[in-house]
Formats: structure tokens, sequence, C-alpha cells
């Protein structure tokens, strides 16, 4: 194997200090398959080829836990794949990937790799686990593409060790990261324990043992606290909500994806404090059914549920809510959606509707309720800030669910008369 060669840049006085702490990540994928439905033979992926073991120099410079680790432009990434086996893990493979070039990172090499060799050399229908050791956590693309990958393949676990945090400041990075964790990937920062067991398994060392620099474990406090603290956070950032809620027909670039976010208060009657939070879709389950199983776990009683979403559900999250609203006649349940989800098609305006007769308040989010929104769960010292047509957007979506409610209870109405057996008159 040739030696790896360490790239640095030149005078680090003259980068931004945000450049000298962070790996070049540059830009989105483009003419990129997703993971899980392209290969390493498609022609928009080289041949990617994990490499055995590092050399201990490029161990110890890539992996160092520094708080400012300047030069460090390139993401290593040590993975172990087991297979489930009598209920004990078997070690199939182990190797390292690299960043390729900026716009294909070490995990989505990872991705490829395992999705094109993996799966298609072994059974799908196994169970396997995961570990990765990261000389920097995955950025804002990465963990989104893990997040997919972890959606789609629910007999893969995976747990990720990071030496660094990348980009721990950024609101769409963090929440990526907590997409992630909500996929069922398990996170941590390298501690001792696995800065050791990476020299051991990665890195050609010449049976030497691990030799700890200093300030490891001050940073790894460091570095596991801030993440700790990420995947722990109870509420919104105010871009995400301004982005995910905003209820204007077409987004400004850069164009992200406006995904299921559901605000849950629930308010007791007999005093008890409110209970508090949000929700995303989770492995095959929507945040309606997520809320739907909170709720199932708790003794409800008499109470009052609040739930502010950025999509209205489903025809699946209705028809679930509408049978949970009627096994429960104390209940309260007022839905405000910011937007209408396939509002044109029969079977969505179709789901709304049995949940108005179910007895479940469906209405479109309006400014008070983007304000109560905005104070409940993103900033109570912070007033909220209108953006443009935001009351106009909301009556234009608002007529648009009246005329569902309207058509199909005239359509109901009708079908009732047409139901009905009329008896002859007597003689």
């Amino acid at each position: 194997m040739a030696p790896e060669v360490t790239h640095t840049s030149g005078n680090p006085k003259a980068r931004a200090w945000t450049q000298e702490m962070q790996p070049h990540r540059v830009g989105p994928r483009a003419g990129m398959v997703p993971a899980c439905l392209g290969c390493c033979r498609s022609r928009h992926c080289p041949l990617i080829r994990p490499m055995q073991t590092l050399y201990q120099r490029t161990f110890y410079f890539h992996f160092k836990n520094l708080r400012f680790a300047n030069g460090r432009n390139n993401t290593f990434l040590c993975y172990e794949v087991r297979r489930m086996e009598c209920g004990l893990p078997v070690r199939l493979y182990r190797g390292v990937f690299k960043q390729v070039t900026p716009n294909l990172h070490a995990e989505e090499c990872f991705l490829y790799w395992f999705h094109s060799i993996v799966l298609e050399v072994l059974s799908p229908r196994e169970e396997y686990k995961i570990i990765w050791y990261l000389s920097w956590s995955p950025c804002f693309h990465c963990a989104d593409q893990v997040a997919k990958f972890l959606a789609t393949h629910c007999n893969v676990s995976l747990l990720i060790f990071s030496a660094r945090l990348y980009c721990f400041w950024d609101e769409w990075v963090q929440e990526n990261l907590r997409r992630l964790s909500q996929e069922g990937a398990q996170m941590a920062a390298m501690s001792f324990q696995e800065f050791r067991e990476c020299l051991e398994k990665f890195v050609d060392n010449d049976g030497q043992p691990f030799r700890p620099w200093k300030k490891l474990y001050r940073n790894y406090r460091f570095q596991n606290a801030m993440l700790q603290k990420i995947l722990r956070s109870t509420s919104l950032s105010e871009n995400i909500f301004r982005f995910q809620f905003n209820n204007q027909q077409r987004i400004k670039k850069p164009h992200r994806s406006r995904r299921t976010y559901l605000c849950y208060q629930l308010q007791w009657f007999d005093g008890r404090e409110p209970l508090r939070g949000y929700l995303q879709n989770k492995r095959a389950k929507h945040a309606e059914i997520l809320l739907i199983d909170m709720m199932r776990s708790m003794e409800l009683g008499q109470v009052q549920i609040t739930c502010y979403i950025t999509w209205s559900p489903c025809p699946t999250c209705a028809q679930e809510l509408a049978a949970f609203k009627q096994d429960h006649p104390d209940l309260v349940l007022r839905i405000y959606a910011s937007r209408l989800y396939f509002h044109w098609k029969r079977k969505f305006q179709k789901g709304l509707y049995n949940l108005w007769r179910a007895g479940v308040h469906v209405d479109v989010m309006g400014l008070s309720e983007f304000t109560d929104c905005w104070t409940n769960f993103v900033n109570q010292q912070k007033p909220f800030k209108a953006w443009d047509r935001l009351e106009g957007n909301s009556r234009s979506i608002g007529r648009r669910l009246s005329r569902i409610r309207e058509s199909w209870g005239l359509q109901d109405v009708i079908n009732s008369f047409g139901n009905l057996q009329l008896t002859p008159p007597l003689p």
C-alpha cells in the first residue's frame, strides 16, 4: 500500500475561524444516486474499495479530538460489520474509508459499498450491526443520507463514535443529527476506550499500545456533552421553524425538503403541568402514529391535546387518529396544519373529513397559531415575526380546507338519503 499523504493548508492565520476547524465539505452531490438506489457499478459512482489499515501518523493526526482542528480536511471512517447469529454478533467485515472527493464523503462511500457488496452477497433479511469510528461526525448531507438508509433498512443497527463534532453550532446539522438518532442510530464521542479500540483494530501500529495525547479526556467531555445536548434538545430552532412551518407554496433556495414536524401540547383539566414536545417521522412510522403510541402509554383521563403540524395527516394517520378519538370520548383533540398534504387527491380529502366526523378539530394554522407554536416550542423570549404573505396564505389554504369539508359533507348527505328505505303508505 502506498503511504497516505496528509494535505494541510498554507497559512492558518489567513483562514477564517470556521474554516480552520472544519474539513472541506462542499455543496450538494451533483448527479449522485441515493445510497439505496444505486451501486458501485453505477456510472455516477466510482469503484469504491476500502483500505485495510491506517498508518500511525494518519491516525494520531486525524483522530485527535482537538476543539480547534486546523488542517484536518479529510474524514476517515473505520467500520466493523457484524451479523447477528443466534443472538450473538459475528464479525464479517472490517476496513477504512476516507473522503474520495469533496462531493463524495466517507459515509457515502460506506453506504455505496455496503449496499452494493454486502446486501447483494449476503441475505438482506439477516440482522446486521455496524460500528463506525469517525474522525468527524457526519455533515448535514451525510447525516441525511444515513438517516434515509436506516429508515429503509430496519435490519441494520448503527453505532457511531466521533472524535470531533462537525459544525456543531449549525442548526441544520444539529437537526439532521437528531433525525439520525430518531432513525435508531446510537451516537457518542470517542473516549479513551474507543481510541484504543480503533488503534488496535484499524492501525498498523506494530503491536505498540495507544499513546494518549494531552487534554484527551477534557476534550472528550466537551465533545460528548455538546453532542448529548444536541440530541436531547426538545425545542425547535428559529430557522428550522421558519423553513418547515412556512406556509408558502414554493420555497426559496437552497431547496431542502419540507418534512413532517408535529408539535404537541397536552393540557390536563386537573391542573397538572402541560406536557410539550415535537415528533418527526421515524422508521416507517409517521409522527401522528408516534403521538398515538405515546398517548396509549399514558393515563390520559380528561385532557386537551393541541397539535401544530407542518403537513396535514395522510389517510392512514387520519384513520388511526379518528379511531383513537372514538376510543377516548373524553379526549379533546385539535390539529392545526400549516399546509395541506396532497389535498387534490380524494382519499386524502376523505381522511380529513373522517377526522371531522370523529370529533377531531382540524383547521389551518393562522397568525395566532403560528405565534402560539413559536412561543411554546421555539423561543419564549423573542416575539414571533411573521413572514411575507403568511395571513394571505393561511386564508387561501383555509378556503381550500373548507371546500373539502363542504363537498364531502354534501356527498355524505346524498349517500345517507340514498340509503333510506321508504315504507309504502298503509291502504
